[in-house]
């Protein structure tokens, strides 16, 4: 893929209508692409990222029916990486996950394979760089002191937080 705009999220734990919010503060940014950090929480969060065109989930601690949203996103068009996801854009590698397994997001940071991790499952809002890998949490959707999520450049580093 050529460079385009990122909309991150993460923790929506079954808020659609966070999910939604989160969408429209993406597309008046001009997001090209949406990627969910995992505790999706539910059909209908799916059904909403759906709408946004190119979307994309890796399971979370908190996503128990994990084969069913899985073939649901199917259905949807929305693809589901499962526990670790890869994608390219702008000549840039990133990496996908949830972030509740501390010893494969160090491993991921000590190999330094990637450009970005995009992670979510914390409770507040990251940007660090460890190496050449810069580490982005957009923050939660749900069950944090707000709700946030991140837009990213990934050609030009440019990220901005955005409370929903």
């Amino acid at each position: 893929m050529s460079r385009l705009v990122i909309g991150i999220l993460a923790n929506s734990d079954g808020r659609s209508d966070a999910v939604a919010a989160a969408i429209d503060v993406f597309l008046a940014s001009g997001a090209e692409v949406l990627i969910h950090c995992g505790d999706v929480g539910g059909r209908h969060v799916l059904d909403a990222m759906s709408a946004f065109g190119t979307s994309m989930f890796v399971w979370g601690d908190r996503d128990k029916d994990r084969m069913g949203l899985m073939r649901y996103a199917h259905s949807r068009h929305v693809n589901c990486f499962g526990v670790l996801g890869e994608f390219e854009v702008s000549d840039k590698k990133l990496v996908i996950v949830h972030g509740d397994d501390k010893r494969l997001l160090k491993k991921i940071a000590d190999e330094q394979q990637y450009d970005y991790l995009l992670c979510g499952h914390e409770m507040s809002a990251e940007d660090r760089t460890s190496g050449k890998t810069r580490i982005v949490n957009p923050g939660p959707l749900h069950g944090g002191a707000g709700r946030s999520a991140a837009l990213l450049d990934p050609a030009t580093g440019k990220l901005r937080l955005v409370s929903i």
